[in-house]
């Protein structure tokens, strides 16, 4: 389960960089899970269970993009994800603050880098 998003740096999850809006969203829906709530000629909101995002047509660079999904099981996420070949890094564990959290990273094929966790 999705719990919440957050963004690293200055990125806005609802401002999620697309250069292509179609099949990004297809890419968000049939491998990430999301699913779509309202679709436009700019921009595409999605959702998977508590988080919300939106993909968006506009000069950010993607590359440049990162996002903290928190989740409730890391672990079987992350086999999800390797499951359908989008080449999860290791799980590890991170401190932020005086807490520490469980977490992997995997990029996108567009280039949007997502860290996935969950508080220990």
């Amino acid at each position: 389960m999705f719990k919440s998003v957050h963004p690293i740096g200055d990125s806005d999850p609802q401002r999620v960089p697309v250069r292509d809006l179609a099949p990004s969203v297809a890419f968000y829906v049939n491998v990430l899970a999301f699913e779509v709530t309202e679709v436009a000629s700019t921009h595409a909101n999605l959702t998977r269970d508590a988080v919300q995002i939106r993909l968006e047509k506009n000069d950010l660079d993607p590359e440049e993009f990162s996002l903290y999904f928190e989740v409730e099981d890391v672990a079987t996420l992350r086999e999800e994800y390797a499951a359908k070949l989008l080449h999860p890094s290791e799980l590890r564990m991170d401190t932020y603050g005086e807490n520490r959290y469980q977490v992997f990273f995997v990029k996108e094929p567009y280039g949007v880098c997502f860290c996935l966790g969950t508080k220990q």
